[in-house]
C-alpha cells in the first residue's frame, strides 16, 4: 500500500527507538511479552505522543474492546481479521490525520 512500516519485538523496544517522533499510526497487539499494548498506549500518552493507535488481539472478551475504546483507540480488530479491513482503517485514520 506504499506505507513504510517497522516492527519491534516488544513495546519496550518501540519506546526506546528513534521512530517515536515520526510515527503516523501505530498498530499494536494487546497482549505482548512485557508491557501490554494498553500499557504502551498509556505510556505514549503520558509522554505527549498523540498519534492514532489501532489494536489487534486474539482476546474475545468484550471488556478488552471496551478498554481499547475507553483509551481512545483509533481501531480494534480481533484475530483473525481481514487484512483489507485493517488497511482501510489505516487509510481512514491517516487521511483524517492529514486533513485535520
Amino acid at each position: 500500500m506504499g506505507y513504510s512500516a517497522r516492527t519491534y519485538a516488544c513495546a519496550e523496544d518501540y519506546l526506546a527507538c528513534s521512530a517515536l517522533d515520526s510515527t503516523a499510526c501505530l498498530i499494536s497487539d494487546v497482549r505482548m511479552p512485557g508491557m501490554t499494548g494498553f500499557q504502551l498506549f498509556e505510556a505514549l500518552q503520558a509522554g505527549g505522543k498523540c498519534f492514532p493507535v489501532i489494536f489487534i488481539t486474539a482476546c474475545q472478551r468484550e471488556t478488552t474492546e471496551h478498554k481499547a475504546r475507553d483509551l481512545g483507540a483509533a481501531g480494534y480488530f480481533r484475530k483473525p481479521f481481514n487484512g483489507q479491513q485493517l488497511m482501510t482503517r489505516v487509510q481512514c485514520v491517516l487521511s483524517a490525520r492529514t486533513a485535520g
